[in-house]
């Protein structure tokens, strides 16, 4: 499954880079952050793209972050989640997932 179907299947909201129209917290923005690349004889061997998910919320809801955390490991994502930050200037928590 790709990135973004696991992440709508989450039922937040979801949208790669940014929204078109203002979105209203909790919502999902995630980008690729690049690839994973093994390399051996002149040839790639094994490769992954990276992403960084974002979701972002005013209010605490384990619920929602155990939603994302079991959507991405039941679709072999693997990843390393942030502490909560705290975006005063737009009143918003986010944690970061990378993937």
């Amino acid at each position: 499954m790709s990135i973004y179907a696991t992440l709508q299947s989450t039922g937040l909201p979801c949208a790669y880079s940014h929204f078109k129209t203002s979105q209203t917290p909790p919502y999902i923005v995630y980008i690729g952050n690049g690839q994973d690349v093994l390399n051996a004889d002149n040839t790639h061997y094994w490769r992954r793209n990276t992403y960084q998910v974002e979701y972002y919320f005013t209010t605490k809801n384990e619920s929602n972050e155990a939603a994302i955390e079991d959507a991405l490991l039941e679709n072999g994502f693997i990843y390393e989640k942030s502490e909560d930050v705290y975006i005063e200037d737009q009143g918003v928590f986010v944690i970061y997932y990378y993937i």
